[in-house]
């Protein structure tokens, strides 16, 4: 072998390298954009975490607010049972059903879920427990 098919042997292998470089880089390329969809899509999960549990937060304090309503509503209605008072006005029963009537509203009658029964069977339960605490005999 002469020098100058020596040189045209290094030229080809330095080409042949240089083009699995390129490829290798363009793999790498992609891997990396892949991976930064796949991060872009996580941040965003997790702020829409974040946000649904700040709403929980609130619905929990709110639901904890009128827990602690109700059990002073239950403690006077107590002392009213016992002193022969009406059980609740019918304003008061409203104020009690109004959340769960607000929550019923939200429910696509056409679109049900198992869970959507849960909640709709809860509110049903809860509706009628307030209504014969009111003084309705079902």
């Amino acid at each position: 072998m002469s020098g100058n098919e020596l040189d045209k042997e290094g030229f080809r292998a330095a080409k042949d390298m240089i083009q699995v470089l390129k490829g290798t880089v363009e793999s790498l390329q992609l891997n990396l954009s892949q991976e930064r969809d796949t991060n872009d899509g996580l941040q965003l999960t997790l702020e829409s975490l974040k946000e649904d549990n700040e709403r929980l937060q609130e619905e929990n304090f709110q639901l904890q607010s009128e827990l602690e309503s109700l059990k002073e509503k239950e403690k006077k209605q107590s002392s009213n049972e016992e002193s022969g008072k009406p059980f609740l006005s019918s304003g008061e029963l409203a104020e009690k059903l109004r959340f769960y009537y607000q929550d019923m509203k939200k429910v696509d009658a056409k679109n049900l879920i198992a869970e959507d029964s849960e909640t709709l069977y809860n509110i049903l339960d809860y509706t009628f427990k307030a209504l014969k605490k009111a003084g309705l005999k079902l």
